[in-house]
């Protein structure tokens, strides 16, 4: 199904090939190709008519930065949304029940290892940026087919580090997602999710609500012209960032 199609790309992605291209597309920003002396190219690759390049953006204003942090629906998130919302409401007619999430952030983007400095990650494909949001009765992933929610089944708030909820799957091939979520970084609110009812090699993320997201640089791949395969990051001992907090 689509769902396990996109958890298998966010989590085992392809390291960048020239020799084979995907379907045209075009990145948020165009200025790609014309970086600053000093910008750090993680990699580079230039044809005739053709430039890639996967390399770190620190300017928090440039365009790509500013878009990645945006929540806000575009006119097919919009669509999107309403879809998955009509469907929601037909399999659960009574009002959803409501929890006191204050305590998290709403929006949360993924973070990503490289070197031992965490980034933000500008796709190649945009349906790649892994975006959460946490409401007080939902919980909305954002894939390939824009924002689909989940409702809320439970929370609770074991202690100021750790907090746990369970909703309706966002993967068909489970009955329900279970996740704990560890704040391992108080100052920035990084946290790792953990969803215990999927696959031990699948289950984990690194997470940072956008209220703090302007703490790290970002890593961006940017081809004009192509869809590239995602940039390949190192792996994260998650089992090690939260020893100590069950």
């Amino acid at each position: 199904m689509k769902k396990l199609f996109y958890l298998l790309i966010l989590l085992s992605a392809c390291k960048s090939n020239p020799d084979k291209k995907l379907e045209a597309t075009v990145q948020p920003d165009s200025s790609g190709a014309m970086r600053p002396a000093d910008t750090t190219f993680l990699l580079k690759e230039a044809q005739k008519g053709f430039y890639h390049a996967v390399f770190i953006e620190k300017n928090r204003e440039s365009k790509v930065y500013k878009r990645l942090l945006d929540f806000k629906y575009d006119h097919y998130d919009s669509i999107a949304y309403n879809e998955n919302y009509k469907i929601l409401k037909v399999k659960f007619k009574k009002p959803l029940k409501k929890y006191d999430v204050a305590s998290l952030g709403q929006d949360w983007l993924p973070l990503y290892a490289y070197k031992g400095k965490y980034y933000l990650y500008a796709p190649s494909d945009w349906g790649n940026t892994g975006r959460r949001r946490l409401t007080d009765s939902t919980l909305t992933y954002w894939s390939v087919d824009g924002p689909d929610l989940k409702p809320l089944l439970s929370f609770k708030k074991i202690n100021d580090s750790k907090y746990s909820l369970t909703s309706q799957p966002f993967y068909q091939f489970v009955k329900k997602s279970n996740i704990n979520i560890y704040i391992i970084d108080p100052k920035n609110k990084v946290a790792v999710w953990e969803d215990t009812a999927l696959p031990a090699d699948y289950r984990y993320g690194l997470y940072v609500p956008v209220q703090f997201a302007q703490n790290f640089d970002m890593v961006h791949n940017y081809c004009k012209t192509d869809k590239m395969p995602e940039f390949v990051f190192d792996k994260i001992d998650f089992k090690a960032l939260i020893k100590g907090f069950n």
